[in-house]
Parts: C-alpha cells; sequence; structure tokens
C-alpha cells in the first residue's frame, strides 16, 4: 500500500493571486530587504494595496490589525513602483499566524482605514512624516509635527535642520 506525500497548502500570494492577479510573493532582492521575522509577505501594486487587505481580512481570516508603517528610498526609480515602501501587518487570530502587505508608491494610495479601523492614526503618521497621502481616509491631517510644519521629516531627501536644545529645563 502506498501512501501520496502529503501536498504543501498553496502560500497566501498563491491563494491571493487567484482574486488579485497582481499579488506575488516577495522575494528580496536586497541583503536589506530580507525578512528575518518569518512573517509570509505578499507584495502588491499600491492600487490594489486595500484590495489585498480586504481579501486578508475577509477570505484569509486575517482581522487583527498590528501595524503600518513607511520606509523611503528616494534612490529607488519610479518605474520600481516608486520611492515608499508601505508595509501593513495583521494577524489570524485562528490560524495564529502574522502576514505582511507590500506595496511601493511614489505619494498616493487607498486607504485602508475603512477595513481596519486601527490604522486612522497609522496612516495620518506616515503622511505627516513621509508624505504618502491615503486617498479614501477620513481626516488625513498631520499628527504628530506642527500645522504649520513644512515638509515631512522622515523622508531621506528632507534637509536636517540643527535647532539648538536645551535639556537643563
Amino acid at each position: 500500500m502506498s501512501q501520496d506525500a502529503p501536498t504543501a497548502s498553496p502560500s497566501l500570494a498563491e491563494r491571493m493571486h487567484e482574486h488579485i492577479a497582481e499579488a506575488s510573493a516577495f522575494t528580496p532582492t536586497r541583503a536589506l530587504d530580507a525578512v528575518r521575522d518569518a512573517h509570509e509577505t505578499v507584495q502588491v501594486p499600491a492600487a490594489r494595496f486595500a484590495d489585498a487587505a480586504r481579501w486578508l481580512r475577509d477570505h484569509a481570516g486575517f482581522t487583527r490589525f498590528i501595524d503600518l508603517t513607511c520606509v523611503d528610498d528616494p534612490e529607488r526609480p519610479v518605474e520600481a513602483g516608486g520611492r515608499f515602501e508601505v508595509q501593513l501587518v495583521v494577524y489570524s487570530m485562528k490560524e495564529q499566524r502574522w502576514a505582511r502587505l507590500k506595496t511601493r508608491t511614489t505619494e498616493v494610495m487607498p486607504s485602508v482605514t475603512p477595513l481596519f479601523a486601527g490604522a486612522h492614526n497609522f496612516e495620518r503618521e506616515v503622511f505627516d512624516l513621509f508624505g504618502v497621502r491615503f486617498d479614501g481616509h477620513p481626516r488625513l491631517t498631520r499628527i504628530m509635527m506642527p500645522d504649520g510644519w513644512q515638509g515631512h521629516p522622515l523622508r531621506r531627501d528632507a534637509p536636517s535642520s540643527i535647532e539648538p536644545s536645551d535639556f537643563t529645563i
């Protein structure tokens, strides 16, 4: 009697690819991009970011929002998707596993706040510090910098200002 070898279940990227054709498993191309935390990572175009997040929530069971952040790489060409890499991290309570959704954008992408209420202030922070605008966000205003502040301080091409600090007060 022969036993068939168990077949591996399809990856998250393969399952998402059936609904979002542009979805692909993230494969690091540079040492800086290597993922060390073992979160399964799916990469999608910025225009499909909210659709992919909705699919993760509604079809894959990743209902808990954990984090949304941004990394700026001003030397990355627009043809490679843009200088800003936005990452969403979610968690599945049922399967007890993490997932990461990545995209690259020049400056504008859809908001995931309508899907995950916890993303509200995270998107405001990314907007304030990097200048990435989230279409569909209910109140995209500065959250950390003063209202009159010019620019976005975490952009790598932002001028670093030297301001005297008095640590004795």
